[in-house]
């Protein structure tokens, strides 16, 4: 019989989920569809029990099979009752995530914040394997921002396995702008993808940035009322004052992840997220040099996650690896 992790990754946009073989150390089926965030939260448990099932039968891989399933969500979580707590994405307070899932899949259910278990797997099949470190920390800047931390081989979890949420570290105290959390001046309120547009209207309206009259991003987005950070990033490589932005966004980047290294001193930082994978020389080329502007202890290696888009799926079968007996 074939030993096989069930991975789920749970996101606000999309549902994701694999089955992972583990003697082979690899997928051996997936799927994704978009998440049901519409209709409650008690539907959400109910379509990931149903695409199990259908990822299942399409690859033909019979139930028993399965050693455990590993979910992996954005937080807030309480791992105590297992699900999503008032999830700036996912907006309810409780969605219940363990306890449906084993009742229906009669399976264990390996739970863990998305973010710190993309971290678990850079360390068990990324950069923690290919390097050789048991000091890491995995950051994604993408719809918003997060991270992993891995010390000595460990996963640091916190008393409600909401640690790391760096996300909502301060690098404007004077709180210009607000995050989805509610509070002012976090890392995330200026830089993940969901608040670029709101930072680009704030530096227009407030702080008199002006472009070009023939401005590429201005036209793209029909002065700029579709911006968005894609766009943003594209057009910064024709548009000088969309390539001024990037620069800002990447000096904030640079202090919110020298912030994490100053706190964790990790050997190795590894990025990942759309925003990131997708511009890797207007993201991680310039925020390596601002970097060592707040750096107060030793520079670790900087990289892109070697699991590229797929870091989140592993976090899920890393969460279960790493916490079945």
């Amino acid at each position: 019989m074939r030993r096989l992790i069930l991975a789920v990754d749970l996101g606000a946009t999309n549902l994701r989920l694999g089955v992972f073989d583990i003697e082979k150390s690899r997928f051996v089926a997936r799927a994704v569809q978009r998440t049901n965030v519409s209709q409650g939260p008690e539907a959400i448990s109910s379509q990931i029990v149903e695409a199990a099932r259908h990822v299942l039968g399409e690859a033909k891989f019979a139930i028993q099979e399965i050693e455990g399933v590993g979910v992996v969500a954005p937080g807030p979580l309480d791992l105590k009752r297992g699900g999503i707590v008032r999830s700036v994405n996912i907006p309810y307070d409780f969605v219940p995530v363990k306890e449906p899932l084993e009742e229906k899949l009669k399976k264990p259910v390996y739970f863990m914040h998305d973010a710190k278990a993309s971290a678990m797997a850079e360390y068990m099949f990324g950069a923690g394997k290919t390097i050789g470190t048991e000091y890491l920390v995995f950051i994604t800047i993408s719809t918003g921002i997060g991270g992993g931390i891995v010390d000595g081989g460990r996963l640091v979890i916190g008393v409600d396995g909401n640690a790391g949420e760096i996300g909502c570290i301060t690098v404007d105290y004077r709180g210009k702008m607000r995050c989805g959390c509610g509070s002012y001046g976090h890392w995330q309120a200026y830089a993940s993808g969901a608040a670029i547009p709101r930072y680009v209207k704030h530096l227009v309206e407030e702080e008199g940035l002006r472009f070009e009259q023939d401005s590429p991003l201005v036209k793209a987005t029909q002065n700029l009322a579709s911006l968005s950070a894609d766009k943003l990033y594209q057009s910064a490589r024709t548009d000088p004052t969309a390539m001024k932005i990037v620069e800002e966004l990447a000096t904030i980047n640079a202090a919110g992840v020298a912030n994490v290294i100053n706190a964790v001193n990790p050997e190795v930082v590894t990025l990942g997220g759309s925003i990131v994978l997708n511009n890797l020389d207007l993201t991680i080329d310039k925020i390596a040099p601002r970097m060592n502007n707040f750096l107060r202890v030793r520079a670790p290696t900087l990289l892109p996650t070697p699991l590229g888009g797929d870091i989140g799926i592993y976090g899920a079968v890393a969460s279960a690896l790493s916490q079945k007996t």
